[in-house]
């Protein structure tokens, strides 16, 4: 007889259980087994999460005065019908209000110095990048020190020339390559900040490091020395090779993407959460589906990368 009953509460459990998981169980099926691209990894993480996972993922983001993460995710929200607390949404517009009112002097931290803690210092910086001065100045300090014959940065000295080049281009294109430049001005700058996702940073950097040119490079250095600046331009189109240039120029593109569509924020969380080009590219076209909601996607969708990625391994 107990036996028969503990069967019997058994098979209850295991129907009342179904029940509860069997929804979720179909929609996961659904997913693994439907077309594998990063708009459906989000899209099925996303629609696990309640309102107040929202809530409190905006909360998180006030704490740590990050406005722009905040409004990303009331956007997500408000875009799939998720309502937030009044007083929050109140809170992230004050948050955001404030910050714009701190653009100017930061804007012309940015163009001095290339140091980009902000959207408005990095406006400076790329502003300085596209008229040639940052890249031949961050250019001409590593070639300085590779004549002192101390340490060198081979992916800002790769950088810098895959800019210069772009600044040609950009004034013989008029203007048809600056997003590009931009994109590659914004990832010396996260560079520089020590931002740069590790993995991200190794991959692209033994990229440039095996493409370098150390003759050409100190052709560089001693002819900005000697105030020489056109020798200087022409040796900086021989300090990186081709191939190096391509994949520093793919990656750029990526990141003027996401910059275009999701923001400076969203932009320097991607650099440094990415473990390869490759998903800086997954984050690029989720940028392009989701805009400036994209830094939500990123934070609540937590897997949805590795999830979008799998079709390719």
């Amino acid at each position: 007889m107990k036996v028969w009953l503990l069967g019997v509460l058994f098979a209850v459990s295991l129907v009342a259980f179904g029940t509860l998981a069997l929804p979720r169980g179909i929609a996961a099926a659904r997913f693994l087994t439907g077309p594998r691209d990063e708009t459906a990894a989000a899209a099925y993480l996303l629609s696990q999460k309640t309102a107040a996972d929202y809530a409190a993922a905006a909360e998180r983001a006030l704490a740590n005065k990050d406005e722009d993460l905040a409004a990303s995710i009331a956007q997500l929200a408000a875009e799939r019908g998720v309502v937030l607390p009044t007083d929050l949404n109140a809170r992230i517009t004050a948050a955001q209000d404030e910050a714009a009112s701190r653009m100017g002097s930061d804007a012309w931290n940015g163009f001095l110095s290339g140091e980009a803690p902000n959207e408005a210092a990095l406006a400076g910086a790329v502003a300085a990048d596209l008229t040639g001065i940052g890249d031949v100045r961050d250019l001409y300090t590593q070639a300085s020190r590779y004549l002192r014959g101390e340490e060198i940065d081979p992916l800002i000295i790769g950088l810098a020339t895959v800019g210069l080049g772009l600044t040609a281009a950009t004034v013989a294109t008029l203007g048809a390559t600056g997003p590009e430049e931009a994109g590659i001005s914004t990832l010396k700058a996260v560079k520089r900040a020590g931002r740069l996702s590790p993995l991200l940073a190794r991959e692209v950097g033994v990229v440039a490091a095996n493409a370098l040119d150390g003759e050409a490079l100190r052709l560089v250095g001693t002819s900005v020395a000697r105030l020489d600046i056109a020798a200087a331009r022409a040796a900086s189109g021989r300090v990186l090779k081709a191939e190096a240039v391509t994949t520093l120029k793919g990656l750029g593109s990526d990141v003027a993407t996401i910059g275009g569509n999701a923001g400076y924020r969203t932009t320097v969380a991607a650099l440094g959460a990415a473990k390869s080009t490759e998903e800086m590219g997954v984050i690029a076209r989720l940028s392009t589906r989701f805009g400036t909601a994209t830094r939500a996607v990123m934070v609540l969708g937590g897997g949805a990368l590795t999830l979008g990625m799998s079709r390719s391994m």
